[in-house]
């Protein structure tokens, strides 16, 4: 009994530095998420990103919208001439010689947020150096219970497969639906594959009340 007593009070808690995955955990835990993409093979042509939300009920589209444009690359001679040098004087950069470019679409951010209530979600898109835009708002749809007036609400994402690049035409990339409840198991669930397939025919999805998509089309620049 003294042996053990003595192994016990040499025991202790330590002090461990806070890594990356313990602040992920967390910020997924109070419901935000991260969704980046690459897209820097575009860059050798001139390209509109357009992003553009379409939502699903029962399966069918019911409305499709075009949240932003943004080009995926600027250049000093896109401005007028008498305002070149005034931004070069002001710490403007060229950061490609050959084309004149000034800022590069390297990267999307999609970034999910919760609200102050369970209807409401919130997205930020960022395309870093061309266009940050905040608090696009989507409406959730609550479920019915069987032992409460109160609707629950329950939205979870999967990303789409990245399907083959062709100009203007969309691509999926994040997919924003509602769980459903399973009378045989008296329980709400969300489950399949997890990733989406582009041509929409995932199990899933047959499942799925309310859902959203979000995706982009890159329309070649004249």
């Amino acid at each position: 009994m003294f042996a053990l007593s003595c192994a016990a009070f040499g025991q202790q808690i330590k002090d461990r530095n806070v890594e990356l995955d313990d602040f992920i955990a967390l910020v997924k835990a109070s419901g935000y998420e991260l969704f980046s993409y690459d897209i820097t093979e575009m860059l050798h042509e001139r390209y509109n990103i357009v992003f553009v939300r379409k939502e699903y009920e029962a399966g069918r589209e019911i409305a499709t919208s075009n949240l932003n444009t943004v080009p995926n690359k600027t250049l000093l001679t896109d401005f007028p001439e008498s305002s070149r040098q005034e931004f070069m004087d002001g710490g403007g950069r060229i950061i490609d010689p050959k084309t004149q470019a000034i800022a590069h679409a390297e990267k999307i951010n999609f970034g999910l947020y919760p609200s102050d209530n369970d209807s409401t979600k919130f997205m930020q898109i960022a395309v870093p150096d061309l266009m940050t835009m905040s608090r696009i708002t989507f409406k959730l749809r609550g479920l019915a219970r069987k032992d409460s007036d109160k609707a629950f609400f329950s939205y979870n994402t999967r990303p789409f497969k990245i399907s083959e690049f062709k100009e203007d035409e969309f691509i999926p990339l994040i997919l924003l639906g509602s769980s459903w409840y399973d009378e045989r198991y008296n329980v709400f669930r969300f489950c399949g594959e997890k990733q989406i397939e582009p041509d929409m025919s995932s199990e899933i999805l047959k499942d799925v009340p309310h859902y959203y998509v979000i995706g982009v089309r890159f329309v070649k620049k004249q």
